[in-house]
């Protein structure tokens, strides 16, 4: 993308792979690692992080939609790419024709492959152990081992379940202690298919995690009662679900980035943005950004977060616009000329230059939602610029290329 307004979010693909080294290095016999890349995976730009990816050797990647998909198999992508989502006959072919792998979760599904399969395709069988969205339920499980032993059209893979409070999997009595319980009785169901089961997310694998650097691995803990594939996330991309900022090495690979476009200088008791939401109490330098709301950064956060701005903490002022957002910057510039800091770059979330970090967990508390939500929401229109020392290339992602 021709970058005319300096918004940015730089994307640190050496971290992406620091992140990936530190499950490799933890789990090195897992039987699969998928990590995922919907929903542009996660904010970072979903075809330049599976190209990536599969530079690093990762065979599988997981995505939400056959869109997502089709826009990988389209762009180049070989790895096999597990789609998540349900779908119609028209899927099916889709699915097909483009060499995907469905995660089946209904009798419906199963019903389409029959009808368009000519070779046996091959399926991950999703199991519902208490999610109550998409899913087998245990008890079919039997039935489901009588329709597809021996079917011609359809090969079974793996089992998966989807861990919905994977917060607790280290006590060994909690919800994904029974989930994972739950899994495990029902692979013994299916043991004459030779598959395998995955069922950990990030938050249950920072769990195992946890577990192993403490040297406490009990086999008949359900973290450990078989040897689960991993599908990493939030993780992958720098954060720990667990909310042990520390714990694990993890390094954050995005940050989002802009530069001042103008200064305002305002009289005490003048006020900032639509609505007039803040009043000047002393006579203030204001610096005006150009990204808002239509960029991913919540309008919730008006009046509330702040900024990295000249190596300093500053306050997000007034309401923040649809294009613009604006700082109040009076203390950093205070007897400076404002000439110094023409184009000053600032950081919304990530690391600064000068080194200083501010998390986007930190604004997801501000604007009462979630670390998910903060990266996956950084628009389109924001281009990525990606960095690395050991990749041996930089280059942006535009709209049209995504």
């Amino acid at each position: 993308m021709e970058m005319y307004r300096r918004t940015f979010a730089e994307i640190n693909l050496d971290h992406l792979k620091h992140n990936i080294q530190v499950l490799q290095k933890a789990f090195p016999q897992a039987p699969f690692l998928c990590p995922m890349v919907k929903a542009n995976a996660y904010g970072h730009g979903d075809v330049q992080l599976a190209r990536f990816l599969e530079s690093l050797g990762i065979k599988h990647l997981g995505v939400c939609l056959i869109e997502e998909g089709l826009l990988l198999r389209r762009s180049g992508v070989n790895a096999e790419i597990l789609v998540f989502r349900g779908f119609d006959r028209e899927g099916a072919e889709k699915i097909i024709e483009y060499n995907m792998t469905p995660v089946v979760s209904s009798w419906e599904q199963i019903d389409h492959l029959e009808a368009v399969a000519s070779d046996p395709v091959g399926i991950h069988l999703k199991f519902d152990t208490g999610m109550n969205r998409l899913g087998f339920r245990p008890e079919e499980a039997q039935k489901l081992f009588d329709r597809l032993w021996q079917n011609k059209k359809i090969r079974l893979k793996a089992l998966v379940t989807h861990l919905f409070n994977g917060e607790d999997a280290t006590d060994s009595q909690g919800i994904s202690a029974r989930q994972l319980r739950d899994l495990n009785r029902v692979s013994t169901v299916f043991k004459p298919f030779n598959i395998f089961c995955h069922a950990l997310n990030s938050a249950g694998i920072m769990s195992a995690l946890q577990m192993k650097d403490a040297g406490n691995t009990p086999a008949d803990h359900p973290l450990f009662m078989q040897n689960w594939g991993l599908r990493p996330g939030l993780m992958i991309y720098g954060y720990n679900p667990l909310g042990q900022n520390s714990f694990g090495g993890l390094k954050p690979v995005m940050s989002l980035k802009s530069h001042v476009a103008t200064y305002r200088q305002l009289h005490i008791g003048e006020t900032v943005s639509y609505g007039g939401t803040w009043t000047a109490k002393q006579d203030s330098v204001i610096a005006v950004v150009p990204i808002g709301y239509a960029d991913g950064y919540h309008r919730i956060l008006s009046n509330q977060s702040s900024v990295v701005f000249a190596g300093k903490r500053v306050p997000l002022v007034g309401s923040i616009c649809m294009d613009y957002l604006m700082l109040d910057v009076t203390e950093v510039v205070r007897g400076k000329d404002l000439k110094d800091f023409k184009d000053q770059e600032v950081t919304l979330f990530g690391f600064a230059s000068d080194g200083s970090f501010l998390s986007p967990e930190e604004l997801a508390v501000q604007a009462k939602s979630i670390t998910w939500e903060m990266l996956t929401s950084v628009g389109e229109r924001v281009p990525r610029i990606y960095s690395g020392l050991d990749v041996g290339f930089v280059f942006e992602e535009s709209r049209g290329q995504r």
